[in-house]
């Protein structure tokens, strides 16, 4: 009885493991005069969001301001190290394929009522090494790829938000100083 029960147990674990299959996407018909159609992007070849900020905003007083921008903005510095958390997660995945060895050496001395003091030394290693059946491994690693990929896009998002609201206050201001100009020349008037 008790080997059929074994049988049994271990097959309906072996059915429920199944080994991962990669996403196919599927085939989409798309117009080419639509936003995201392929004939499109390869007939514009310059787009502004290729071009730096120093090329596109050429005031040497607003890029020193977006540098000072750039330098001292806390959510940009948050990006950033969201950026550096997935490179090292990104790392710790790869290094997940590697065998792992620990070695906890330990001492002790102890001595009682006096007696000559024993010394009693201990050294455990251990050494495992994880065999990727299932797509466990892999499934990490490409979870890693994908945080690090969105931490990036977002962390572009943050410095493009940032210079545009800085180049938005700095031509608002010097919007403001013409009007102000204007208004002391009509009331000297």
């Amino acid at each position: 009885m008790k080997p059929i029960i074994i049988l049994c147990s271990t097959a309906a674990l072996a059915a429920g493991c199944s080994i991962y299959k990669p996403y196919s996407r599927p085939d989409m018909k798309i117009e080419t005069d639509s936003l995201y159609g392929q004939g499109v992007m390869a007939e514009d070849t310059v787009s502004i969001a290729t071009l730096p900020w120093q090329e596109l905003f050429t005031d040497p007083m607003l890029q020193a301001l977006v540098r000072e921008g750039l330098e001292n903005n806390s959510d940009l510095g948050i990006a950033r190290l969201r950026v550096k958390e997935a490179e090292a997660t990104m790392l710790s995945s790869r290094l997940a394929y590697l065998p792992s060895v620990s070695l906890a050496p330990q001492g002790g001395l102890s001595s009682y009522d006096g007696a000559k003091a024993s010394k009693t030394y201990t050294s455990a290693a251990s050494a495992e090494w994880e065999i990727d059946l299932f797509g466990k491994l892999a499934n990490a690693k490409r979870e890693a790829r994908a945080a690090l990929e969105g931490s990036r896009a977002y962390r572009q998002a943050v410095q493009t938000q940032l210079i545009a609201a800085i180049a938005n206050s700095y031509y608002n201001l010097l919007m403001l100083d013409c009007q102000l100009d204007i208004s002391h020349r009509t009331a000297n008037s």
